[in-house]
């Protein structure tokens, strides 16, 4: 049964654009892995220190862009509905950076000192982070895949060149952080040349109906994406908070390794997932669209479960052996957390689903409810029961089996009740 799954995928047209998706969004991840010893001893540890403080300051912020109008240009059949909706994007972008920029000062004492400099560089990330991402969701659009996986590695190549030379230099206080910047730039310039829409001055009053026909991106998707970029880091700040120094810093490389499957496969299969499925529910192909994001769901098990299975029988040796015996308990860490990597892993690319259908609210109110239980599950365990680190990541386990299975129960749901609530049909996907 799963052999004539895997084959069938393996061999359409989606199998080819995951494929491509993956094949960029792995090189772009391995070439600054790659370049990272060299980057250690142009940089100080503080320098590392700025740079991940500024990009999770800017990720956060970044979940705004463009109301997340951007998400909605893959679902308009005309082609001229999907232009306002890009020129919507920019617009907002644009404002929203300008706005950060103007407010963000006010706020600088609530962070350290070390930040607080490379914090003006935060408005001026999210301005040119907005624009690439209004291009990438044309890209979508338009099924030029290659061009988004080449986009990814410009990208990364444009950062470490940029940080390299900044490194050697030493012209700049933030090699670092400028590096992403600037990288960011020349992978958007990339997918301007590459653009079949082109960017047009269009008045505002004009966007309008586009702007409340998809109301429901902004009303219910920016809330829930704070909120996820939030829990993302529930377990580092509980770390911080509760835990030792050096406990953090083994979790840190835990992170980073799982973080990298789960970008390069779920995100590059989010990507190519939500263009199909929003073709499907276009079409009104429901049935299709239903037996599609179960061979999707079985595809990304399959996927995945090779890479628990390891981690979770020799996550402690494998680390110890490739990063040194001193990083044996992150190994440890890992070989716990394969669990929910996989579960996380398999469900998570599908919610784009609640974008195709328009649901979004859903979403949201799930994002609340993870948001709630993870910060509740995780600091009564930490304040009041006290557990040691290896007992709370099993309630973090656990925690996220039960929400993540939840998540899946509610796609499902949604999916089948499109095809037979007869208001579902009469409504825009």
């Amino acid at each position: 049964m799963f052999s004539k799954i895997w084959s069938k995928f393996s061999e359409s047209e989606f199998s080819r654009n995951v494929s491509t998706q993956i094949l960029g969004t792995g090189m772009a991840q391995a070439l600054p892995f790659l370049a990272t010893p060299l980057l250690t001893r142009l940089y100080t540890e503080e320098d590392f220190a700025t740079y991940t403080s500024f990009f999770a300051v800017a990720s956060i912020f970044a979940v705004a862009v463009g109301g997340n109008y951007h998400l909605a240009i893959v679902l308009p059949k005309a082609e001229v509905e999907a232009i306002k909706l890009f020129t919507l994007s920019i617009y907002l972008t644009i404002a929203y950076s300008v706005a950060i920029a103007l407010i963000l000062p006010f706020f600088h004492r609530l962070f350290p000192d070390t930040l607080k400099n490379a914090l003006f560089y935060v408005p001026l990330y999210v301005l040119f982070f907005g624009i690439w991402t209004a291009y990438i969701n044309v890209s979508i659009r338009h099924k030029t895949f290659t061009n988004n996986a080449l986009a990814k590695v410009v990208q990364a190549l444009g950062y470490i060149i940029i940080a390299v030379g900044l490194g050697f230099s030493k012209l700049l206080a933030f090699g670092l952080v400028t590096a992403k910047i600037v990288g960011t730039i020349i992978s958007w310039m990339f997918l301007f040349r590459k653009s079949r829409i082109r960017f047009a001055i269009l008045p505002f009053i004009s966007l309008r109906d586009m702007a409340i026909t998809y109301i429901d991106y902004p009303k219910y998707g920016i809330w829930p994406a704070f909120l996820n970029t939030i829990s993302l880091q529930a377990m580092v700040l509980v770390l911080t908070k509760f835990y030792t120094t050096e406990d953090l810093g083994y979790f840190g490389l835990t992170f980073m390794v799982l973080s990298a499957p789960l970008t390069l496969i779920g995100a590059s299969f989010k990507d190519v997932f939500y263009q199909k499925i929003a073709f499907l529910m276009n079409a009104r192909r429901y049935r299709e669209a239903q037996n599609f994001h179960k061979k999707a769901a079985m595809a990304l098990f399959l996927m995945g479960l090779p890479i628990g299975i390891v981690l979770f029988f020799f996550g402690e040796s494998l680390f110890g052996f490739v990063f040194g015996t001193k990083w044996n308990r992150s190994g440890h860490f890992a070989s716990i957390l394969a669990i929910s990597f996989v579960v996380r892993l398999v469900i998570s690319p599908l919610s784009s689903l609640f974008n195709a259908t328009n649901t979004l609210r859903i979403a949201s109110k799930w994002q609340v409810l993870y948001f709630v239980s993870t910060f509740v599950s995780l600091g009564f365990c930490a304040i009041h029961l006290k557990l040691g680190l290896i007992k709370l990541m099993w309630v973090y386990v656990v925690h996220e089996i039960i929400l993540y299975g939840l998540y899946l129960a509610l796609q499902i749901k949604t999916l089948y009740g499109y095809g037979q609530d007869p208001d579902h049909n009469n409504q825009n996907c």
